[in-house]
């Protein structure tokens, strides 16, 4: 069953210097979120930081929700 989410964007970007999220390939279980950052970004040992997506998104149905996953990638696999 297909759903349908309210997004807004929230930084003119998006969609023009940032691409909006997708799905790289067919039959990925879900889309790729970019961040938005103008310049590189370097966190050390036991550090955080909110990462700016550049949307917001409002899910109507109490049934369904959205998380953010790490994906696997080579600097995930070795640092």
């Amino acid at each position: 069953m297909m759903h349908r989410l309210q997004l807004k964007i929230l930084d003119t970007r998006l969609g023009d210097s940032f691409p909006l999220p997708d799905y790289a390939t067919d039959g990925s279980a879900g889309m790729d979120l970019r961040a938005m950052l103008d310049g590189p970004l370097e966190l050390g040992p036991g550090e955080t930081e909110l990462i700016p997506t550049g949307i917001a998104i409002h899910i109507a149905d109490p049934s369904l929700a959205a998380v953010i996953l790490p994906r696997s990638g080579l600097g995930h696999k070795h640092g």
